[in-house]
C-alpha cells in the first residue's frame, strides 16, 4: 500500500513502503512557497498525489586521459525541465559517478524517465571521448568527442580538437553550455567549455561565480613535450580540472571539483588520469498541498506525528528532528500508553 496521510497527524504504511535511505546524502529546503530535495547518492521519491515537479539531472564527469598533451575530460550531461503532473507513485533517482582514473567515462544520472549521459573521457589513441558532453582530442591533431545521444534541449557540448604537427597541446573537454576551446598551433592547450547556471531558484548546489552557482563544467587539456612557455587548459565554469604539463613536473592534471565536471588532462609526470565528479539531482515542487516521501519515514511530517506501519504494527513518533521507534534505543519521553491502540482502536 502507499503512504497514506489522516487527520489528526496520524500516518500509515507497511514496512516495504519506507525503504531505508541514507539521510546524509538527501537534503530538503524550502524557498519562496517550494520544496527543493537536492540528491548527491541515490535514492527514491514517491509522491502521494499528481502534481507539477522541476527537475537538474546531472551526470558524472569524464576523467582526464593520463600522459603527455592528453585532453581534458568532458562534462556530464545537464537536462533540466518539468513533468507536468507527475503522477502518485515511486520514482528512483540514480546519480552518476565521475570518471575515477585515465580514460573512464562518467556515469549516467536518472530521475523518472530523463538520462543524463556521463561526460566523456579520451581513449588511448588520444581520440576524444562521446558522452553528455565529448572530451578533448589528444597530441597530435586528435579529434574531439562529440555529445551523444543527442537530446532536445543539448544536454552538453563536443570536446575540442588538438592542434596537429606534434606539438602535443591538447584539447579542452566540452561543457554543458559551451564547447571545448581547440588550441592554437603551439604553446598552449585548449581550456575546458563553460558549464550552465543551476536554474533551480534557491539552490546552492555548485561552483559559485558572480552570486550564480555553476554546474558541469569541462576539464581543460594538457600540454607536452620539452622546453618552451606552455599554458596549460584551465577547467571550465562549474568545476572542470586544469590540464597538466611535461614540462614542469609539478603542474600536473587536477581533479573535477563541481558536480558533473570533467577531469582536466593529467600531463605526464605523473602518467594519470585526473577524475571528474560525480553529478547530482535535484528537484524542486509547491510545497503547498503536495504530500510525499522519501524511501524513509515520511519526510515531509509535522512534529507530533505519529507512523504506523501496518503489516509490522511498529509505531514511530516524531520529535523535532525523525521518526523515534516507539520504545526504541532513541526514543525518550514519550507517552506510556500503546500507540497502536490509540491510532487503531484495537487492543495489541
Amino acid at each position: 500500500m502507499a503512504i497514506t496521510y489522516h487527520a489528526g497527524r496520524r500516518i500509515q504504511g507497511t514496512s516495504t513502503d519506507v525503504e531505508v535511505f541514507n539521510s546524509g546524502t538527501i537534503d530538503t529546503t524550502s524557498s519562496s512557497g517550494n520544496t527543493i530535495i537536492t540528491f548527491t547518492e541515490g535514492g527514491v521519491f514517491k509522491p502521494t498525489s499528481a502534481f507539477n515537479v522541476e527537475y537538474l539531472v546531472v551526470a558524472g564527469g569524464g576523467a582526464g586521459n593520463g600522459g603527455s598533451g592528453t585532453g581534458g575530460g568532458g562534462a556530464g550531461g545537464f537536462r533540466t525541465g518539468t513533468f507536468s503532473n507527475l503522477s502518485s507513485g515511486t520514482y528512483t533517482i540514480i546519480i552518476g559517478t565521475g570518471g575515477s582514473s585515465a580514460g573512464t567515462a562518467g556515469g549516467d544520472s536518472t530521475f523518472s524517465t530523463i538520462t543524463s549521459t556521463g561526460g566523456g573521457s579520451s581513449s588511448t589513441n588520444n581520440l576524444g571521448g562521446n558522452g553528455g558532453s565529448g572530451s578533448g582530442g589528444g597530441s597530435g591533431g586528435g579529434t574531439g568527442g562529440s555529445s551523444s545521444p543527442v537530446t532536445s534541449p543539448v544536454q552538453g557540448y563536443a570536446g575540442g580538437t588538438s592542434s596537429s604537427g606534434g606539438s602535443y597541446n591538447s584539447g579542452g573537454g566540452g561543457g554543458s553550455s559551451a564547447v571545448g576551446v581547440s588550441p592554437p598551433a603551439t604553446g598552449s592547450a585548449g581550456n575546458g567549455g563553460a558549464g550552465t547556471a543551476n536554474p533551480i531558484t534557491g539552490s546552492t548546489s555548485g561552483v559559485l561565480s558572480g552570486g550564480v552557482y555553476y554546474l558541469a563544467g569541462g576539464g581543460g587539456g594538457a600540454t607536452g613535450g620539452v622546453g618552451g612557455t606552455q599554458n596549460v587548459g584551465q577547467g571550465g565554469l562549474g568545476g572542470g580540472g586544469n590540464g597538466g604539463s611535461e614540462s614542469n613536473p609539478n603542474a600536473v592534471g587536477t581533479p573535477a571539483t563541481g558536480y558533473g565536471s570533467g577531469g582536466g588532462g593529467g600531463g605526464a609526470s605523473p602518467n594519470v588520469g585526473t577524475t571528474g565528479s560525480d553529478g547530482i539531482v535535484i528537484i524542486k515542487f509547491a510545497t503547498s498541498g503536495n504530500t510525499y516521501s522519501l524511501g524513509g519515514k515520511p519526510a515531509n511530517s509535522q512534529v507530533g506525528s505519529r507512523f504506523e506501519e501496518t503489516d509490522t504494527r511498529k509505531m514511530y513518533h516524531r520529535d523535532d528532528i525523525d521518526f523515534k521507534e516507539e520504545g526504541g534505543a532513541e526514543a525518550t519521553n514519550y507517552r506510556s500508553e500503546s500507540w497502536y491502540e490509540q491510532l487503531s482502536g484495537e487492543t495489541p
